[in-house]
């Protein structure tokens, strides 16, 4: 007949190991179900950049249509007829700056495209809105201001050809934000590609 202790202590052994080893089991399916989770949540993250980003992209559309139309409003002499704004603090950024503010949006973009895109957000904002639509109104008053004293030299070879300098600048700040956000896109779905692939 075996040994009493010796049973006592191997069945004690035994509730031990197997404890133990359900400790380790339950700790590793925890830091695996957590990896899971995150990485499920930065892909979530990346997709909702990328939605935001191509939303941006058709806001820079519709106001690069704006300055089209402010553009042929100067060249028609009838600015007075223009009623255009520029809601530039409605450009949609706040996947971005959790991103940016958790350190995600270093994983997610180049450097070269994270200045690019800091640069971008700071021009298309309240302030840069604000800034903006104050030049198109110094044009648009300009404009009527020679017209009401009928100046029209003025408007002719001093208003006017500011007024399309400022449609040209502006178009091509514009062109570029969309440019940079259309290049982080595709570097987005670029890396997303490959990551499918590998």
């Amino acid at each position: 007949m075996p040994d009493p202790v010796n049973l006592v202590m191997f069945d004690l052994v035994g509730s031990a190991a197997g404890a133990f080893l359900g400790v380790i089991a339950g700790t590793l399916i925890t830091i695996l179900a957590a990896r899971l989770w995150e990485r499920r949540a930065y892909r979530q993250q990346v997709h909702n950049l990328v939605f935001e980003l191509r939303l941006n992209i058709k806001k820079i559309d519709r106001w690069l249509s704006e300055i089209t139309k402010y553009r042929n409003a100067v060249n028609g002499d009838s600015l007075h007829t223009w009623f255009g704004y520029f809601d530039l603090g409605k450009a949609s950024y706040p996947t971005a700056n959790d991103m940016f503010r958790t350190g995600l949006l270093y994983k997610a973009l180049s450097h070269e495209h994270i200045e690019a895109l800091q640069s971008t957000v700071a021009e298309l904002s309240p302030v840069g809105e604000k800034y903006m639509n104050e030049r198109f109104m110094d044009s648009r008053r300009a404009f009527e201001d020679a017209q009401q004293r009928r100046n029209l030299p003025y408007w002719l070879n001093v208003a006017k050809p500011e007024a399309v300098r400022i449609a040209d600048f502006w178009e091509h700040k514009m062109q570029g934000h969309r440019s940079i956000l259309d290049e982080i896109v595709r570097a987005i779905d670029d890396r997303s590609i490959q990551r499918r692939a590998q």
